[in-house]
This record gives C-alpha cells, structure tokens and sequence, in this order.
C-alpha cells in the first residue's frame, strides 16, 4: 500500500469519511504526534519499484480531491508526493525515494488516474443523515469524478486553476464548455428548455459567464492581456460600441461563480442519479478584487 504525507487543519475529520476510493488514517510520532497520510486503491497496482508512476498518480488523485474541496472553501490538502512511502503486507514501513521527471507518464496518470478493478471496490450503503457515519459531498462528489470522465476533467482543471494565475481563465472557460456539453446546451433553443430543470444558484452562476462580458473578456487580449485564452490580435477589441475600453470582469467574481457552477451541476447529477443532494453553498462576493497572492494555494 502506498501513503502520501498530507496537511491541512481538517485531515482528522476526512480521516473518518467512508470513500470507496481514498483513505485518509493516521500515525504517530515517537513524540505522539499526529501525522496524516492518504491511500488508495487505484494506487495498489503499482509496484514498489515504480515509486515515480506512484507519486504522479497519488498527485492526480489529491487535485481531484482539492478540486472538491475548493468549491466550498479555501482549505486544500497539502501534500508531498516526493516522500511517498510503501507499507508491506508485514505492515513494514519503507520510504521511497522519488528520482527524475517523465513528463509523459505524468500526463497518462493525471488522464486516467483510476487504475482499481471495478469488482475490488467496496460499496457502501446509502447512511441516514442523522447517522454519525453518513457520506458527504466530498465523498459522493468524488465517486461522481471516478464514474464520469467530464467531472474529472472539471475537477483537475478547476485545482489547477488555483495553482497560478494564468490559469484562471483559460480553464474557467473550459470548464464551462464541458458542462455545456454534459448538459446539452448546444444552442440557445436548448439552453431555454432545460435551465429550468436546475436550481437557483445554478442558473445565476451560469447567466454570470453566459449573459456577462466573461466570454469577450477572456478571449480577448486587449482585454485580459497576458491572461488571455488567445495572442496578440486586431480582431477582438475589449470596448463598447463607441470604442471606449471596457472595465475587467472580476476574477473575484469569476471565482465565486465557477465553483457554484461545478458544485451545482455535479449536485444535479447526484439528483438525477440517487435522489438527494446537498445544500447549496452560501458565498458573498466582496468588493475588493482579488489579487495574485489570494490564489497563491499550496497544492
């Protein structure tokens, strides 16, 4: 089994989720000391001579996760892939170290992350919502990231995005065009039938990037400037019909909006699918603009 040293204020309670897919437990130190590491079984197959293909795929698995834990807050698992250890049948302990780069198994293990056998996957039951030990959206939520390539999608570039900057809206946009897709908004007359099958927070997050300046923005460079989803261009100026230039769209805003969006739509599915969702989530936009440093996360 391998096990990935993580951080984060909130390790102990992820240590008591029940997910088919990663596993969150616990060590201590001589000083007794907590420490906290996750596992998984889509990592079991990976042999103990291949600590790299292990470390890119346990890096895979934790953006998906951080992905899901960014929708509803800051807080993120921090995590170092290069002390990845190995813990035998014998329950022995044995560090691996982490030489080189493979860019090219780094790109396969974050396409497909999930290498477990579908028959060696533990089901769990549906728990009541006053039980102790009932699932919540981060295990549903990744569950839906296991058995839906689009989700997964979404969720990587989503934690991506917060890595840099640059990011921001070259993957928002992508984001959105994944959803539309999964959705089947592929022309206004569709977009008008089915919206109202969604919830409120849905329909306001996607009006944001669908009837704002968001598409014009993003694309273009007189608008968005380095951060732009294209070059240098004399096609599209950022102004209005009198040619005076138009102010940026908020990334602050941008960031609240996308993640009401994925939140939204995985929830839906989940509706759709078993019956039950979870609560929205609640966000206030504030008045001054996020700057670089705010999406500085650790991940």
């Amino acid at each position: 089994m391998w096990a990935i040293p993580i951080e984060s204020s909130f390790t102990g309670s992820l240590a008591s989720e029940m997910s088919e897919h990663f596993e969150v437990f616990k060590e201590y130190t001589m000083s007794e000391s907590e420490l906290f590491y996750l596992s998984s079984i889509h990592l079991d197959n990976i042999s103990i001579e291949d600590p790299l293909k292990a470390s890119y795929r346990a890096k895979a698995l934790l953006r998906i996760l951080n992905g899901i834990l960014l929708l509803t807050d800051n807080y993120v698992l921090v995590f170092d892939v290069e002390k990845i250890s190995f813990i035998n049948h014998k329950g022995e302990w044995i560090n691996r170290h982490v030489y080189g780069s493979d860019r090219d198994l780094e790109y396969k293990e974050l396409e497909n992350p999930f290498q477990a056998e579908a028959s060696k996957l533990v089901k769990y039951k549906r728990i009541p919502e006053d039980d102790e030990k009932k699932r919540d959206y981060i295990v549903d939520f990744f569950d839906y990231a296991y058995k839906s390539e689009l989700v997964k999608e979404v969720l990587i570039l989503f934690s991506l995005s917060k890595i840099d900057t640059l990011f921001i809206l070259i993957n928002t946009y992508k984001i959105i065009e994944t959803i539309e897709y999964d959705l089947g908004f592929i022309d206004k007359t569709a977009k008008t039938e089915k919206i109202g099958l969604f919830s409120e927070e849905f329909v306001k997050a996607y009006e944001f990037f669908e009837k704002g300046k968001f598409g014009h923005y993003s694309n273009s460079e007189y608008g968005s400037g380095l951060f732009s989803r294209h070059g240098v261009s004399d096609k599209k100026k950022y102004e209005d019909k009198k040619g005076n230039p138009l102010p940026p769209v908020s990334f602050n805003d941008i960031d609240i909006n996308v993640r009401t969006l994925i939140y939204e739509w995985i929830n839906h599915k989940l509706m759709v699918e078993k019956g039950y969702r979870y609560p929205s989530v609640k966000r206030e936009i504030r008045e001054e603009q996020m700057k670089d440093e705010d999406y500085n996360f650790d991940l």
